[in-house]
């Protein structure tokens, strides 16, 4: 019972973590946006406080590389993912 109870408990909690996927960051004269260049990310956000490299697989099974940058702005944590030279996905973390 305690296991059961633990292990529900581990997954009610994962949400607290869970990041949220958004469009957009607003910088202070700008925006980035999916589908922006990793320079425009870099020039307009500055040098991330890390950097994550990776490969994954797409939809069609095929291996692609991918960058993880994390930016703070604004006191807000995020994530931007960045495939191809190119912002694929900007995650939120809450």
């Amino acid at each position: 019972m305690k296991k059961i109870f633990l292990a529900f408990l581990l997954f009610a909690s994962s949400g607290v973590f869970a990041g949220t996927e958004v469009r957009s960051i607003r910088t202070s004269y700008d925006f980035i946006e999916i589908g922006s260049s990793e320079g425009d990310v870099r020039s307009k956000l500055g040098n991330p406080q890390s950097v994550y490299h990776y490969v994954f697989s797409d939809a069609n099974n095929r291996p692609r590389a991918a960058t993880d940058l994390r930016y703070t702005v604004d006191n807000e944590k995020y994530t931007v993912i960045i495939v191809n030279g190119v912002v694929y996905k900007i995650v939120w973390e809450r």
